[in-house]
């Protein structure tokens, strides 16, 4: 099963673009916040409100190589099922998404920040949830850029909202609640299955 080559194609054709946007992310951070000599509170700040979007940079645009109908017939075509690489993409991308935060969680510790496993974790849960709801939207519409348009449309109405979002507010950390970052997590890994069976479905149903 040619899982590697499966998953070198993707990071060379797919990825480049989206991860390039992630390390901008990075990169651009610790200029919009401070990032050394910070407590678990404000450290929360940069991590739940920048890092975790590299989750919709990187997650949102994993089913964009099939929007174009010769390259889906053309993936359809192989031996190799539609859905087992939608699963690869799906794990490279989590493996993307975990590395880049927890890089910029290393690197705030590097600055003496306290950083706990728990903000780590916390970050990771954003990322989930909001990539999650970008794959759903760009399943559901067939659109790429209309599912971007999902999770940053919910990041702006955690600013408006706030504390009124309950256990999906993404910025639970900032206020040393963590337990809402397990039904954001939950949530992110639901949307994404949902996401993946939109896809086969439709497929099927063609």
């Amino acid at each position: 099963m040619p899982v590697w080559e499966i998953a070198k194609s993707n990071l060379k054709h797919n990825m480049v673009l989206p991860a390039a946007v992630s390390a901008a992310i990075l990169l651009i951070t610790p200029v919009l916040f401070g990032t050394a000599n910070l407590d678990g509170e404000a450290s929360a700040v940069p991590l739940e409100m920048f890092i975790s979007l590299v989750g919709a940079a990187l997650l949102t645009p994993l089913f964009w190589p099939e929007e174009r109908k010769e390259i889906e017939d053309l993936v359809s075509s192989k031996f190799v099922e539609m859905r087992l690489i939608h699963l690869i993409r799906v794990a490279a991308a989590m493996v993307l998404v975990t590395g880049f935060a927890g890089a910029f969680a290393l690197y705030m510790r590097m600055r003496l920040c306290d950083v706990s496993w728990l903000l780590f974790a916390g970050t990771v849960a954003d990322a989930v949830f909001l990539g999650g709801l970008g794959m759903i939207t760009a399943a559901l519409a067939g659109n790429t850029v209309v599912g971007y348009m999902a999770p940053l449309v919910y990041y702006g109405i955690n600013y408006g909202a706030g504390g009124k979002l309950g256990n999906f507010y993404l910025f639970s950390m900032c206020i040393s609640e963590y337990e809402p970052k397990l039904w954001i997590l939950g949530a992110g890994v639901l949307l994404i299955l949902a996401a993946l069976a939109v896809k086969r479905m439709g497929k099927r149903f063609r």
